[in-house]
């Protein structure tokens, strides 16, 4: 589109093959990095949540703090690009955060990559524990979640805003991360509430798909009936 920068997306394996616990890691921390500088995942086992920012992978635990990932961790899913903004606006405290970013984006027929910047007046985060094999579907971590609350703080959300159309093989709507700006604490952003902050969108109209070649991953129900509803479950719930 008119002045917009393309980003490919690339993602490895699929949102669905996650879901139904398929928690084997595919690529390297060092590998994701060679397809991009900002994005976000788990790692092995759902040992943690990860955020990528400036090329640099962080792993957020269940209690809340971060550290900066080993470039030989191993990941089932992440998602990330090669992140050159096109659009950028600015969020106050009180503004409808998601219905102004919404409201910018090129159409709602293409993914787009969202990095926010600045003091966030409150921010909901969780990240579940590490499981162990046998692995269950992602339900039961989700079930065993820590939530972690943090307000007046600085720092970076990153993710993405993807299309309905994409459900299953991405997250549909907003998928975000939080790191603190001394990378000390963060996670999988529930809900967050701006203060002071910065936002970039990139346009990302090209998508590259991993899939794991394994007989884990292809003997999984990819399809189930309730996706929806556990896509939902898996990523907005807050207890």
């Amino acid at each position: 589109m008119e002045g917009l920068i393309s980003c490919p997306l690339f993602q490895n394996s699929l949102m669905s093959a996650l879901l139904a616990g398929d928690f084997e890691g595919k690529m390297s921390v060092e590998e994701l990095l060679e397809k991009g500088d900002l994005g976000l995942g788990t790692f092995e086992g759902l040992d943690g949540e990860m955020a990528i920012l400036d090329g640099r992978a962080y792993k957020m635990t269940s209690d809340g703090a971060a550290r900066e990932a080993d470039l030989q961790e191993m990941s089932p899913f992440a998602a990330v690009t090669g992140f050159t903004p096109s659009l950028f606006l600015d969020l106050k405290e009180g503004e409808d955060a998601e219905k102004k970013i919404l409201s910018a984006l090129p159409g709602r027929n293409y993914p787009c990559a969202v990095h926010a910047k600045g003091v966030f007046a409150k921010v909901v985060t969780r990240t579940v524990s590490k499981r162990e094999k046998p692995w269950g579907p992602m339900k039961e971590a989700v079930d065993e979640q820590k939530v972690c609350e943090f307000e007046k703080i600085a720092g970076d959300v990153v993710g993405f805003w993807t299309p309905k159309a994409f459900e299953g093989p991405c997250v549909a709507g907003f998928h975000l991360h939080f790191i603190s700006r001394d990378r000390s604490c963060g996670g999988h952003i529930l809900s967050v509430c701006p203060k002071e902050v910065k936002v970039e969108i990139a346009f990302c109209p090209e998508i590259t798909f991993s899939l794991p070649q394994s007989p884990l991953f292809a003997s999984l129900e990819l399809c189930p009936e309730d996706l929806s509803s556990q896509i939902a479950y898996a990523e907005k719930t807050h207890r």
